[in-house]
């Protein structure tokens, strides 16, 4: 016990003498540090090169380069997918990808793999927003916005309703829309079903005359390197007569001295008038156009006549080489058109809502006063026909004359239904909801419902840069192709 209190009192002695002296309780920071030194678990013990390669020796606990990650995994998939997230980090950390999408890491990027239903970087559009599905919920135009997915907009004349599909009309009057008077008749009657039955190729025409042809030898061919359509420009054949306002977009042209009616024309706005050009070439100030007519024969009180103040041709068109190639031109009319049920404008679209509308729609209605049968009469009255579009391969395949791309075929191998002599230039519309867009212009045609021949038309698709351009009527917003006619 005696031998402990000197113990306690020399090392209490000590104690003072130290801290008095200024010494400190703490070890300098590189003392501390040896001290504290973590132990490597790999790169000890024996030469590296002498061992297994190793992951966390190579490049956890050493920093390693693409060789030596190459030399643990031995694999060079495996490789890559650790270098890419040791390099700059797990860019799928963030777990970007929607939808039930799968992230897959890059070098400083990722990449979504999307389910069957979903698309964009990240997953985020549903197919069924996309324009290519059910026009994206769209009533008429249907833009794919790189963020937003299928994006809706509107004719001219209408305006986007609040749930953003819908479009309304913002005057009395809107492009392709009947007046509400005349839909509600012809929904009454149950009209527009009757051209989808379909009659033998044998059945004798709509009008019970003989349906043997004039020969080949006997028709006068309006350009030597065209097909022999009869009566130069002159061009419905099986279809029914239409109820007045039933096509109200329909114009005629008649000529000024003996009041006789060659071409039509559809009304773009009250006043721009569409047709074909060769209806127009060489006839400059030699005819008019009838707005609002039903009957031909006889005044009904709705028409209006109106000069002509500009003529547009295509500026590709060029007769002497091809007649029906670009067969397209526009009329500005020298009074504007008063609007009513009878008389009013066809709506437009974008280039790529015009094609799917074409090539989607069962059929399209096709109208004109021209001849009942080939070299038959013309018809008083207008008379309308639907016809379906003619797959491209098929239509090429049923003529030795060339159509371009330029150009499109519609109606039937056998069924004898057509557009005819004295169609031409108006319209091929088709309706897309409660609203009609023009979709093409009558052209031409080897006789007309031939057997295994098909009417020809303008491919409007192709011009509406040019038409809005000449016009100034919105078409919906275009991209470059758009402006390639």
């Amino acid at each position: 016990m005696l031998k402990i209190y000197p113990i306690i009192l020399i090392c209490s002695l000590l104690l003072e003498t130290w801290l008095s002296s200024g010494a400190s309780v703490f070890l300098p920071k590189d003392l501390a540090g040896s001290l504290l030194k973590r132990q490597k678990r790999y790169n000890t013990g024996m030469f590296e090169e002498m061992m297994k390669d190793n992951l966390e020796r190579e490049c956890y606990e050493e920093r390693c380069d693409l060789e030596e990650a190459r030399e643990v995994f031995e694999d060079q998939e495996q490789t890559m997918k650790f270098w890419i997230t040791y390099m700059d980090g797990d860019q799928c950390q963030s777990s970007p990808c929607q939808n039930g999408g799968k992230c897959e890491d890059g070098m400083n990027t990722y990449i979504c793999w999307c389910p069957a239903r979903f698309s964009g970087k990240n997953c985020e559009l549903e197919m069924a927003k996309q324009c290519n599905v059910n026009n994206g919920g769209c009533m008429h135009y249907c833009i794919v916005d790189k963020i937003y997915g299928a994006v809706c907009d509107c004719a001219e004349g209408y305006r986007l309703a609040l749930d953003g599909r819908t479009c309304e009309p913002t005057g009395q009057y809107p492009c392709g829309r009947l007046g509400a008077s005349i839909a509600e008749t012809l929904n009454s009657r149950s009209l527009i079903s009757d051209t989808t039955e379909s009659t033998p190729a044998d059945s004798p025409d709509v009008n019970g005359t003989s349906t043997s042809q004039p020969t080949l030898k006997n028709i006068t061919s309006f350009f030597p390197t065209q097909p022999t359509i009869a009566n130069n420009e002159h061009r419905i054949v099986g279809g029914n007569e239409a109820t007045p306002g039933e096509i109200p977009w329909q114009v005629v042209f008649i000529e000024k001295v003996n009041k006789i009616a060659f071409c039509g024309g559809s009304l773009l706005s009250e006043e721009w008038v569409i047709t074909a050009a060769h209806c127009v070439e060489g006839k400059v100030g030699s005819f008019f156009i009838r707005v609002g007519e039903h009957d031909v024969s006889k005044n009904e009180g709705r028409e209006s006549d109106h000069g002509i103040v500009e003529y547009h041709i295509h500026p590709r068109y060029n007769s002497r080489r091809s007649l029906y190639n670009h067969d397209i031109a526009l009329l500005k009319l020298k009074g504007p058109v008063k609007f009513s049920d009878y008389a009013l404008p066809i709506c437009l679209g974008s280039k790529d809502f015009i094609e799917n509308l074409l090539r989607s729609a069962e059929n399209s209605l096709v109208s004109g006063w021209g001849r009942l049968r080939y070299g038959g009469i013309e018809s008083k009255t207008l008379r309308k026909v639907e016809l379906p579009y003619v797959d491209r391969t098929e239509c090429k395949g049923s003529s030795t004359y060339t159509i371009s791309r330029f150009m499109f075929c519609a109606g039937y191998s056998t069924v004898r239904k057509d557009s005819c002599q004295g169609d031409s230039g108006g319209p091929h519309a088709t309706r897309n909801q409660n609203t009609w867009f023009l979709t093409g212009i009558v052209s031409w045609g080897e006789e007309c419902a031939n057997d295994g021949k098909y009417g020809i038309y303008t491919r409007i698709s192709r011009y509406m840069y040019w038409i809005s351009n000449v016009t100034g009527i919105r078409t919906g917003r275009m991209s470059n192709t758009d402006q390639q006619s």
